[in-house]
């Protein structure tokens, strides 16, 4: 278990398996051709085994080089031949990523040359890097927390404009900063209460004279409030960060694929105006209305003709069946059909959003077949995809669903992971419990425990305190040489 008196996270004791001392390498560049790899090296032995791999081309040792100066000359092999002209930059622990000795050869990026550098060097003594074992490294090492590491595995996969804001902020350290404030405030209120614990016959006061157990129940009510604005945001934090699996359902030729193209912004489905175009289920990861949706454009649900469009229908229903936010499209030049009202009697229980299309067109929809499809929607909005006429109305639904209006990814404090959940929302019923312990008269000795057990469940969910599973499993979704 890693220590609460461990800055960061840093470890203590010899409970977590981390080879300290030990070597590793791996390529930190994405894998395949390009014009610049970067194989990284870290551990004690990191500019040994540069010193045995490159050879600046002035002559001297590596070392002569010093940290943060970047040299260049030729990598080589074990029996001394040449595999590539490179550049090595050199970080001395603990200023680096890691907080030990790091070594970084910059090569160029082909698969035959990066493979053939990686292997001279462990061929120098390096090790394999494991998944996310330079910044497993840099948690341990102190260099940032455990939500700043988990922020940096989201940042190098955020493919959305969204992801990268969130992870940004968190990699930044909003998250960690909110959480300390609030440990803060409750190691400002264990003060008071140890002081009236130790001193029982003694009035304290705080600085301004005002009684002390005025300010813990403030404080208290403050740390309460904090957290609770905290959860909140995990709504839209896991929508951004997970993403949430959205499909576009109806009948055929409503415009599922048209609408599917607007909110992609591009033509990646087929169009044409003979029902059943679409056979298979198409998917796309798009930004809307504050979240990350993972889209799914399906096959016209009606009674299909022949065995290729019942498989296209059969997808389409275990779509809609596993999805977490249904946009389903209508046709607003005409009534609803009885396949259209069977496809509203077995929606899941999940939010939907009714998209009335062609509405550049007469409207042949009734009011009370309108009326009909807004009470089976959480949302309507009518929409022309011929034109785009009405599509950004659909961002402000999404949001509106998400609470995406109420948290700002580029200035708040979010959390997006299960496991942040869990343990701010133990934190959470500590602080409460407190709270209404304090204000029911019970003793300081029992407000002091739920104080305690609360900063503590808040240590957790950045790295103090959490146990090394949890520590391996979130560091083994990361890519290898991150």
């Amino acid at each position: 278990m890693f220590s609460e008196d461990s800055p960061d996270g840093a470890v203590k004791g010899k409970s977590v398996k981390v080879s300290i001392g030990d070597t590793i390498a791996a390529v930190s560049t994405p894998r395949g051709r390009g014009g610049v790899a970067v194989i990284r090296i870290s551990g004690d032995g990191a500019w040994d085994a540069a010193e045995k791999t490159f050879f600046p081309a002035g002559g001297g040792a590596v070392r002569e080089i010093g940290p943060r100066r970047a040299a260049f000359g030729e990598v080589r092999g074990r029996d001394g031949g040449l595999i590539d002209r490179a550049v090595l930059t050199l970080y001395r622990g603990p200023a680096s990523f890691t907080g030990e000795d790091v070594a970084e050869i910059s090569c160029h990026g082909g698969v035959y040359v990066t493979r053939a550098v990686l292997e001279a060097v462990f061929a120098a003594g390096a090790r394999p890097a494991e998944a996310g074992e330079f910044t497993k490294r840099a948690f341990i090492n102190g260099k940032m927390t455990l939500s700043e590491a988990e922020a940096v595995g989201l940042l190098i996969d955020a493919d959305t404009g969204d992801r990268m804001a969130l992870s940004a902020g968190a990699a930044g350290g909003r998250l960690k900063n909110e959480l300390r404030r609030i440990t803060d405030r409750l190691t400002s209120s264990l003060s008071y209460l140890y002081a009236e614990i130790d001193y029982p016959d003694e009035e304290i006061t705080d600085g301004s004279g005002r009684d002390g157990g005025e300010e813990v129940l403030d404080t208290l009510r403050e740390a309460e409030s904090s957290l609770d604005r905290l959860l909140a945001t995990y709504k839209r934090g896991s929508a951004v960060a997970d993403g949430v699996k959205a499909a576009v359902v109806g009948v055929p030729n409503v415009g599922k694929s048209s609408l599917f193209n607007a909110l992609c912004g591009d033509d990646g489905a087929i169009v044409t105006d003979l029902p059943g175009t679409t056979r298979d289920v198409l998917r796309r990861t798009v930004s809307i209305g504050g979240i990350t949706a993972l889209l799914s454009d399906t096959a016209g649900l009606r009674e299909a003709e022949n065995e290729v469009e019942s498989i296209g229908v059969e997808r389409a229903l275990r779509e809609m069946e596993t999805a977490e936010l249904i946009f389903a499209v209508f046709d607003g030049s005409r009534p609803l059909t009885d396949g259209e009202r069977e496809m509203m009697k077995n929606y899941p229980a999940v939010p939907r959003i009714a998209v009335i299309n062609k509405c550049d067109l007469a409207s042949g929809l009734p009011e009370t077949e309108a009326g009909e499809i807004e009470k089976n929607h959480d949302k309507t909005v009518r929409v022309s995809c011929l034109t785009g006429d009405g599509v950004p109305d659909l961002d402000r639904a999404v949001a509106e669903l998400f609470d995406s209006d109420s948290v700002d990814l580029g200035s708040d404090a979010v959390i997006w992971d299960a496991r942040q959940r869990a343990d701010l929302s133990v934190a959470h019923g500590l602080v409460r419990d407190a709270l209404r312990a304090l204000e029911s008269g019970e003793s300081a000795d029992a407000v002091c425990t739920l104080c305690e057990s609360a900063a503590a469940k808040l240590g957790e969910t950045d790295g103090r305190g959490v146990t090394e599973e949890i520590v391996n499993a979130i560091f083994s979704r990361f890519c290898v040489g991150k």
